[in-house]
């Protein structure tokens, strides 16, 4: 996945995609201990999810794996919002 995926990185996260075998977009997080402790990693993990779940999903099915970066961790719900939508454009991905 990590090779063979395309890469794009943003402020708040870097976005791996790579075509999904299946009908519908999957997520993938990675959050290494560079963020923080188990508590930090966990709330990078959470917000994004709720960003991917209220998100307008790619006009493609993609298997996404999502690796959050320290900043993520302090940032609002809507600014990573705006870097995962901005991200997904950057690989080609977004409808809007």
């Amino acid at each position: 996945m990590f090779d063979g995926g395309r890469r794009a990185h943003g402020r708040y996260l870097t976005i791996v995609a790579a075509p999904s075998a299946g009908p519908v977009t999957r997520l993938g997080l990675v959050a290494s201990r560079k963020i923080g402790g188990a508590v930090e990693r966990n709330r990078a993990k959470r917000l994004i999810r709720e960003v991917f779940r209220s998100a307008v999903p790619p006009h493609v099915p993609v298997d996404l794996v999502v690796i959050p970066k320290a900043a993520a961790v302090e940032a609002k719900v809507t600014d990573l919002t705006r870097d995962y939508q901005a991200t997904l454009k950057r690989l080609g991905l977004s409808k809007q």
